[in-house]
């Protein structure tokens, strides 16, 4: 994180940067926090899907508000790990089976990076057919990681390899994690071999992921910046994947290195790609407001039901 931070500050014109900050309208800081919370509420509907397929049921209102306190958890722990960690807890505390909790919000991660793959090939296909030869390496890229994603995918769904890996690892058949990885990998199966509810998930995760690139839009036309909306397409879900797999609580530093290396493909200026990217983390920081709300709204629910 340090050393993204460090990169950002040498390579970058903060002077252009904040001289960025004089053209924002105050109605494209209103548009993106709407769309922001949109994207919250479209992440927590489409988990909360998944719960329900496997009887573990919530009202959408209390999914949006688990997944809004898991926001607020995950500007301490790394990444997307506390604040998946935080809802897998949350619902345990509340009866739920840890191995049904911990399958969806596998098979959430896993199909939500499949919908980053797919939304990011079919804007590389247009964008590099109007053009842009410069990022066919990047399709081919891409192309390869979602196939390998799809064929682990199916893999991992395979009754038969598991069966294998389960004789294979036989003589620690009696350890306490060994008997919950078991009980996770069943609950993830029989979650997965529904057809409906991974496909519905799968067809919001892509709309989510639209709504995620739109988050830059308003911003981007308070600045005055043309781009291609295909190019906004092909290379932004790919930041969100990256930021996903680095261990930096709420990606600080990593999300803002990446979306300007994302937006410099897109063609807009490094100095006013910094720009867009520290309007969305402030509006990211101010976010923890209501996310610190959810949070204490939450922790006095669980006691009070408890």
């Amino acid at each position: 994180m340090a050393l993204i931070v460090a990169l950002l500050v040498h390579f970058l014109d903060l002077h252009a940067t904040l001289a960025a900050f004089d053209d924002l309208e105050p109605v494209a800081i209103a548009l993106t926090v709407i769309l922001f919370l949109l994207d919250r509420f479209s992440m927590a509907y489409k988990w909360n899907l998944l719960l329900r397929a496997r009887g573990c049921w919530l009202s959408h209102w209390a999914a949006f508000r688990i997944y809004l306190a898991s926001g607020f958890v995950g500007y301490v722990i790394p990444a997307s790990v506390g604040s998946d960690v935080f809802r897998a807890a949350r619902l345990t505390l509340a009866g739920r089976s840890v191995s049904s909790v911990s399958a969806t919000i596998v098979l959430e991660r896993v199909l939500g990076l499949l919908a980053i793959l797919t939304l990011s090939f079919v804007g590389l296909v247009f964008v590099v057919l109007h053009g842009r030869g410069d990022l066919l390496p990047l399709l081919g890229a891409v192309l390869a990681a979602l196939c390998v994603g799809t064929v682990l995918t199916g893999m991992s769904m395979s009754r038969r390899l598991y069966q294998m890996l389960r004789r294979a690892t036989q003589r620690f058949s009696g350890n306490k994690i060994v008997k919950m990885l078991h009980a996770l990998h069943n609950e993830y199966v029989s979650l997965s071999k529904g057809v409906r509810p991974p496909l519905v998930f799968f067809s919001l995760s892509i709309v989510n992921q639209l709504i995620q690139v739109l988050l830059f839009v308003p911003v981007l036309v308070s600045l005055g910046v043309e781009v291609d909306p295909f190019a906004l397409v092909a290379v932004l879900p790919l930041s969100k994947a990256f930021v996903q797999l680095m261990p930096v609580p709420a990606g600080i530093g990593v999300a803002e290195g990446s979306q300007v290396v994302a937006l410099s493909l897109a063609h807009v200026a490094p100095a006013e790609a910094l720009a867009v990217a520290l309007v969305l983390r402030a509006i990211d920081l101010t976010m923890l407001l209501p996310a610190g709300i959810a949070y204490a709204a939450d922790v006095w629910h669980l006691r009070r039901t408890a």
